[in-house]
């Protein structure tokens, strides 16, 4: 049911409205930020167009096809992902099939979650793009014929880890669509889709949540999972995640007060041109090769220089009432009265960098090096 989405109220009133109307088109791309509720969406609207007892543009979720396209068990719904590489792998293998049995285990389990929570962010080691095998797969379900009146629903995550190939095969549907079925597309990242991908997509623009929103769901989830969270973590998580529920969340279960902390003594090292205290910071942050906390280091970083940003240009806190670090205002005042020229715009796109690389197997401890002499030839 749509109660069963945080906010965006814009996008639901959308797809109510089409729904209502009858005008389903044959391909949507939802897009926004990162863990607000796309995928989330797309299997609400999944079990709409599907569901045999619908009352005010609402999915019942008693009936057996809400039932199975909520666990994921339907011949109506269909999930694609991106995947590792697979063992003796042809163009033409089941995308599934040739997977390593760690590989495909790990698949099950994140499929689980993501039944269970249609906000989990589905992680699977090594799958860095959406495989050419998966598209071909889809391509061979969309035409075969479905039961009654129902449609098909190929619900398409993180689309933007398509490679050109994968993208240029998918074209073929978006040309020629069949009739009882559906694509939803999903992306934090619409200008990474070929332009031939989401000009034959109606799309849908998911807004960022609200920090107050997002710290009233976290105070009610973790209540009713008996989590405990000081409220400081909870009111700094929502601040830093930029209005994705998923992130703060995940800021949550690192530890985000740890992060910010690493983040801002990683700064001041590199102020004090002190590389022994520069790179012990890097081991401890890229210790165990956790790839999720780097990455949520580096997401620090990101927002750090947005403030920074933010405040230079309007002044100081007052008035810049959307800044995420608001209880460290007076820090971001004096990196501003101090390093009056540093290049910001070039930092934020060689920490995004940093993101990319991320996934293409580069050591971690090497990736926060790298960025620490290009941040420091920034800053002045």
């Amino acid at each position: 049911m749509w109660r069963n989405i945080i906010g965006q109220d814009n996008a639901v009133a959308k797809l109510r409205s089409i729904y209502t109307a009858g005008r389903i088109a044959h391909a949507y791309l939802f897009y926004g930020n990162e863990g607000i509720g796309k995928d989330a969406a797309a299997i609400e609207f999944a079990k709409l167009i599907n569901c045999t007892s619908v009352k005010n543009e609402e999915a019942c979720d008693k009936c057996d096809n809400c039932k199975k396209i909520s666990s994921f068990r339907s011949e109506y719904f269909h999930f694609i992902c991106a995947l590792p590489a697979g063992r003796s792998e042809q163009i033409d293998s089941d995308p599934l099939e040739k997977l390593e049995s760690g590989d495909y285990e790990t698949y099950l389990e994140q499929v689980k979650f993501k039944s269970e929570n249609p906000y989990h962010h589905v992680n699977i080691p090594g799958a860095n793009n959406i495989r050419i095998n998966s598209i071909r797969d889809l391509i061979n379900r969309i035409y075969f014929t479905s039961g009654k009146h129902f449609k098909k629903v190929f619900l398409i995550s993180e689309a933007d880890k398509m490679k050109q190939e994968a993208a240029n095969a998918l074209l073929k549907v978006l040309e020629e669509p069949p009739r009882n079925s559906i694509l939803i597309l999903t992306t934090s990242k619409i200008n990474a889709l070929p332009q031939t991908v989401t000009g034959r997509c109606q799309k849908i623009y998911f807004e960022p949540l609200p920090t107050a929103q997002i710290k009233d769901m976290l105070t009610s989830s973790l209540k009713n999972n008996s989590m405990v969270s000081p409220e400081e973590e909870i009111d700094l998580a929502a601040r830093l995640s930029t209005g994705s529920y998923v992130r703060a969340i995940e800021l949550l279960g690192l530890g985000i007060s740890d992060i910010r902390e690493q983040a801002v003594n990683f700064l001041v090292a590199l102020l004090k041109d002190n590389p022994a205290e520069t790179v012990s910071i890097i081991r401890t942050v890229t210790s165990r090769n956790d790839k999720e906390r780097t990455k949520y280091f580096l997401v620090f970083l990101t927002i750090w220089f947005r403030d920074l940003l933010l405040m230079k240009y309007n002044g100081n806190a007052n008035l810049t009432p959307d800044i995420s670090n608001k209880d460290i205002a007076d820090r971001l005042s004096r990196f501003n009265s101090n390093y009056p020229d540093t290049d910001i715009f070039s930092i934020i796109n060689d920490i995004e960098e940093s993101v990319r690389q991320l996934s293409q197997n580069v050591q971690l401890n090497l990736i926060l090096i790298n960025l620490a002499f290009k941040l420091r030839k920034y800053i002045k």
